[in-house]
């Protein structure tokens, strides 16, 4: 009885809402006062064929990440991806002066990671919250001779330049390595990301003692010139490196406009290896924030001169930054398992489906959901018509959707045991989020994470016999009345794993996907080209019945 009245406090709930935005709707408002409240209507439940299988993620559009991803990372099941990066260098001050007997005393570079802080009275500690793996890794930064270009010389006026993730061009022009290993800047052997704050020490002119001056979140900080570095790491660039890089050439046509810098020093390449087969770690950096930078300090003389004409030369302390604010590209460098990647090549597109369904966020591979698949005597209009009847474009409700899910159970025999936290549907036709994307406002305000509702995160579930499952719901309520009483257009769904399911914009495929009637997947979302996560769910043809993907809905009709 305590769920019948729960189910039926979230008819009302449901239908309140739908009644609202559909009230200019004539046939569904004199349904609607006539079903609430009343006892000739009763709750109940049906589930529907759906029809999933595999694709494979190909290549995609790199650069232009708000974030980025830096690291090896081993997956049991898909095998190993290294992702590189190379960006461009912009000065922040053109034309520069830098004085008198200048002395290069550092050079310093810093990448924030993605991190989360938390406040404990006087103390701040920080989270990182996207790295993956435990075990340190080989990291190598070279200065890049590969010239970034901001325009595509082979496509229309002024389009801009697309980069692809397995290091090509919109052309089929590749980044090569040795363009991209130019000069060794710096080199670590057991590079591994700390979440420590980093303390910016400074001597105090009138005490002559080092003082704390500032306090930067966790970041990848490397020293590429002067002073220590961290033990096992090395920076064999000279002084003369960087003084004839930057110093000696005040005053050059090279520094004074940023195109001509963009050509002079093409920026940094930063690559990665594992330093033992299946450990390293893979980080997600904020090169786009503006701390990213690579900063030259220096000491100069200073002279001023008095009101009384007199001139005192001092000595002074002078920096020059760069940031990462150009051209930015990630180049996955991927050595999957051939058994899983042709079992995804192998998928079914016809009214069987696939048995398992891959998915695996960076080049991995993403499922196509169809609703409402045809079976045999049950077709796709068939099922509609048990909720409407449509004449002449004329929508007449015959059932009211309360409730309408997804579950997709986990299959913990084949998955890494490091599996996402989400997943994330959308429209694939279309390249948007479905209607209960937007509808849905939940939100953590620590984490920044959303669509709860939505897009519920992973749990796990206790069956009958007492055994511990894992899967993923997805609720598509208004997603099926915008098909029902709206008579949209069923379209096919992705179903993707993501590193936070906000960040749906779209980055295209270098070439998109072909799927049947002329229908192409465009691209995938942030979130998932920056989750290398992968995990393996049961399809609408799994061995395991219990667990195959249904359409669960829950419905309310008249009591004749």
């Amino acid at each position: 009885m305590k769920y019948f009245k729960s189910v039926l406090f979230k008819s009302v709930c449901s239908f309140s809402l739908i009644f609202i935005i559909q009230a200019c709707d004539n046939e569904f408002s004199e349904i609607g006062t006539g079903i609430v409240g009343t006892p000739d209507f009763e709750i109940e439940n049906g589930l529907y064929p759906v029809k999933t299988y595999n694709k494979k993620i190909t290549p995609f559009q790199s650069n232009g990440l708000f974030e980025n991803l830096l690291g090896y990372y081993y997956d049991p099941l898909f095998g190993d991806s290294k992702v590189h990066f190379v960006g461009q260098l912009t000065p922040q001050t053109l034309a520069p002066d830098f004085g008198d007997n200048t002395e290069l005393d550092s050079v310093i570079l810093t990448i924030p990671y993605s991190s989360t802080a938390s406040t404990s009275e006087d103390t701040t500690t920080y989270e990182l919250d996207s790295l993956y793996g435990s075990s340190p890794i080989k990291l190598s930064v070279f200065k890049n001779n590969y010239f970034l270009r901001d325009f595509d010389p082979n496509a229309d006026l002024n389009a801009v330049q697309n980069y692809y993730s397995n290091g090509t061009l919109a052309q089929g022009e590749l980044m090569g390595s040795a363009d991209l290993e130019g000069e060794l800047i710096y080199q670590d052997d057991t590079y591994f990301p700390s979440a420590n704050s980093i303390e910016l020490w400074e001597t105090n002119e009138d005490t002559d003692e080092v003082e704390v001056t500032s306090t930067l979140q966790p970041s990848l900080r490397l020293n590429l010139f002067g002073g220590e570095v961290e033990e096992g790491a090395s920076a064999p660039t000279t002084l003369e490196f960087w003084e004839d890089l930057i110093l000696f050439k005040e005053g050059d046509e090279v520094l004074n406009t940023v195109s001509s810098f963009y050509e002079y020093f093409r920026g940094l390449y930063f690559k990665v290896e594992p330093t033992a087969p299946q450990q390293g770690n893979l980080m997600q950096l904020n090169f786009s924030s503006s701390d990213a930078s690579v900063t030259l300090y220096y000491n100069y003389d200073k002279t001023t001169t008095t009101d009384d004409g007199t001139e005192t030369t001092t000595n002074a302390q002078g920096e020059y930054k760069m940031t990462f604010t150009g051209n930015r590209v990630n180049i996955f460098e991927n050595d999957f398992n051939t058994s899983v990647l042709q079992t995804i090549e192998d998928t079914t597109t016809d009214a069987e489906g696939d048995d398992y369904l891959y998915l695996k966020g960076g080049e991995g591979s993403m499922a196509v959901v169809e609703l409402f698949a045809d079976e045999e005597g049950n077709s796709e209009i068939d099922q509609l018509n048990e909720f409407r009847e449509v004449n002449d474009g004329v929508v007449t409700v015959k059932r009211l959707i309360n409730e309408a899910y997804l579950e997709f159970y986990v299959d913990e025999t084949q998955s890494n045991t490091d599996v996402p936290n989400r997943v994330y549907i959308y429209d694939l036709e279309n390249n948007i989020p479905v209607r209960d994307f937007y509808l849905d406002q939940t939100t953590n305000t620590v984490s920044s994470d959303s669509k709860f509702t939505h897009l519920v995160p992973l749990a796990t579930e206790t069956d009958a016999d007492g055994t511990e499952q894992k899967k993923y719901k997805i609720r598509l309520t208004e997603h099926l009345n915008n098909i029902i009483i709206r008579d949209s257009t069923n379209v096919k769904l992705g179903l993707v794993v993501s590193s936070n399911v906000g960040a749906i914009t779209s980055r295209g495929f270098q070439n998109s996907i072909d799927l049947e009637e002329n229908i192409v997947i465009e691209g995938a979302p942030i979130g998932t080209v920056l989750s290398p996560k992968s995990v393996v769910l049961h399809g609408n043809n799994s061995p395991n019945t219990a667990k195959r993907i249904k359409l669960n809905i829950y419905y309310t009709e008249p009591n004749n």
